[in-house]
């Protein structure tokens, strides 16, 4: 073996180092553009990152102007209390009716009629849940796929 590593070389060893420094290339520019791809990612989720926290101070000074008003308050107290309790009284009842406890309704509260629930789940989320956070998947994560 010994005699045949000159004999191998000079027949292969131009080729084999022009392979060898091609593929050495061929992964650093590889790894070059994962890298730029990452920093345009990351740049991508802070200017979005950026939007979010600007659109929550907008909805907060917002929201501290309209929570204000004495007619936000009494439109919270006539529509938005009666509704809220009605709607979290049927939620235990049918807890309660469903076999968890006690498998039937202890409270006897009756389900709205018709499309009334759909408008009671309207209003309680309209006065007394908070916004979902709506940002989705990262520009990093979908890059890291």
């Amino acid at each position: 073996m010994p005699f045949l590593m000159p004999i191998i070389n000079a027949l292969f060893g131009g080729a084999l180092q022009s392979l060898l420094k091609s593929w050495l290339d061929y992964k650093a520019s590889t790894a070059a553009t994962k890298e730029a791809g990452f920093a345009l990612a990351v740049a991508a989720d802070q200017a979005n990152l950026a939007a979010v926290a600007s659109a929550e101070i907008q909805i907060d000074a917002m929201k501290v102007q309209v929570y204000g008003t004495p007619t936000y308050r009494i439109v919270t107290l006539l529509v938005g209390i009666p509704v809220a309790l009605h709607f979290s009284l049927v939620f235990v009842d049918t807890i309660l009716a469903s076999g968890f406890l006690f498998g039937r309704p202890l409270l006897g509260v009756p389900n709205p009629p018709g499309e009334y629930p759909t408008f009671e789940w309207a209003i309680v989320a309209s006065f007394f849940l908070v916004h979902a956070v709506g940002v989705g998947t990262s520009n990093v994560a979908r890059w890291m796929k």
